[in-house]
């Protein structure tokens, strides 16, 4: 099982390297556990080029992320650190989720050759916190890296702007588990240095 495991994150560290045009950044950017797995990929994304967003994303695997039986299975968080605003709202979060995860499922799918008929469009649901810059609600996604199933995946969601570093941040979170398990004070302590 352990080997699966490893070969599916593998073939999946592999895709996103190939799949990037430019080179990733050298330093992480996001304070998070040490037994969280970490990846640094260049904006525009290969496997969603139409989010036509220029900079970095920093992606951590929850220690659990790849085990379908951890409560930690499939939580992980990335931000990404943005030349220009990116005026996030419900209605584009959703847009752009979708394009996000259809274009990653697909281009993993066609990978482990899963039939595009096969893997599920993506379904976004979030919602405006009206108490700060942030969103909350949930993504369905057609897992083609475990279970080859639709699973929902609770997802918050918060933008910033660093001022020394003249960057917009849009910092994302996923897990299954409700915002109510402790995972959620796991991600909510991860930190966003602003230099």
């Amino acid at each position: 099982m352990k080997f699966i495991i490893t070969l599916s994150l593998s073939v999946f560290c592999c895709f996103c390297t190939i799949a990037q045009e430019k080179e990733a950044p050298e330093r992480s950017l996001l304070e998070a556990p040490e037994d969280w797995r970490k990846e640094l990929l260049q904006l525009p994304l290969g496997f969603a080029p139409e989010l036509n967003y220029k900079g970095i994303e920093d992606v951590r695997f929850s220690k659990g992320w790849g085990n379908k039986d951890s409560e930690e299975f499939f939580t992980y968080t990335f931000a990404w650190y943005l030349d220009i605003d990116p005026e996030l709202s419900s209605e584009k979060l959703n847009k752009e989720l979708k394009i996000y995860f259809d274009g990653l499922m697909n281009a993993i799918g066609q990978g482990r050759n899963i039939p595009k008929e096969k893997i599920t469009p993506t379904q976004a649901s979030l919602i405006d916190d009206s108490k700060s810059n942030s969103f909350k609600g949930e993504v369905k996604i057609f897992d083609v890296f475990f279970t080859q199933e639709v699973i929902t995946l609770n997802v918050k969601v918060s933008t910033s702007y660093c001022k020394p570093a003249k960057k917009h941040i849009a910092y994302f979170e996923f897990s299954p588990q409700g915002f109510d398990h402790k995972l959620w004070d796991t991600m909510n302590k991860i930190r966003i240095p602003c230099n």
